[in-house]
Order: C-alpha cells, then structure tokens, then sequence
C-alpha cells in the first residue's frame, strides 16, 4: 500500500469531506493537502518550512494548513480502524512518523500548539498498533 491508496481510501469517505468543510478547503484540497502531509513525512522531511511548502504547493494559505493538520492523525486513525492488519501495521509506523513531526514542532507557527489534538493521539496510537520505545 502506497501513500496515494492510502490518501484514496480516506478520501472515498465522508471523513476528509467533513475536515474540508470544517477548515474552509474544497475535498480536492484537502485530499491534495493530506497527500503532501504524508509525502512530507515519508521522505523525512523536517518541520522547519512544512506549512510553508505545503501551502505553496496546495496553492492556499499557510494559515488554512495549520487549521488541516490536527485533523491528519484521526484521519489516518480512523482509516486504520477499517484496514488489515498488515496495512495497520504500515499505518501505524506512518501515524507515528506524523505524530512524531507535529508533536515536535517548534518555530514558524508553532505547529504543535496547532496540532495539540493530534499530539495526544501520539500515545493512543502507539498503544494500539504496539509501538515499543
């Protein structure tokens, strides 16, 4: 499973409707914006400059991406929820790889104060796909 099945099986949801309406973006952005998320994360990209690339590559405010990206971890926890274990598995290394990125902000934005929610989330999804520190 690749970050684009992953991204289309969210988006064939109401979930990631639901974000874009609470967030003020089209579905088409907010599938765009999630993609880069987590095309961000699995190239190791670092927080430093995220929502500003983000932003410019979705062709929208950088402001409209902080209000998105607490939204990214329940998105990713409630498609596991639904998947195989197998895909749970990937998902979960994922979940821990974004949280990890939003949790540990610092700087432009401070998207961890933006990202609070997801932050908290970081602990719930260790313990349900068996992350070991």
């Amino acid at each position: 499973m690749d970050i684009q099945e992953i991204v289309s099986g969210i988006a064939s949801s109401d979930a990631l409707t639901n974000v874009a309406g609470k967030v003020g973006l089209s579905p088409d952005q907010a599938q765009g914006l999630l993609h880069g998320v987590l095309d961000h994360v699995t190239n190791g990209g670092a927080q430093d400059g995220m929502v500003e690339g983000l932003a410019a590559k979705a062709g929208i405010s950088p402001d409209m991406v902080q209000q998105f990206l607490p939204h990214v971890m329940p998105l990713l926890q409630g498609h596991a929820e639904n998947a195989s274990d197998g895909v749970q598995g990937m998902l979960g290394g994922l979940m821990g790889s974004v949280g990890g990125l939003l949790g540990g902000a610092g700087g432009a934005g401070d998207v961890a104060e933006s990202a609070g929610a997801s932050s908290g989330l970081v602990g719930l999804v260790k313990g349900l796909f068996g992350s070991k520190e």
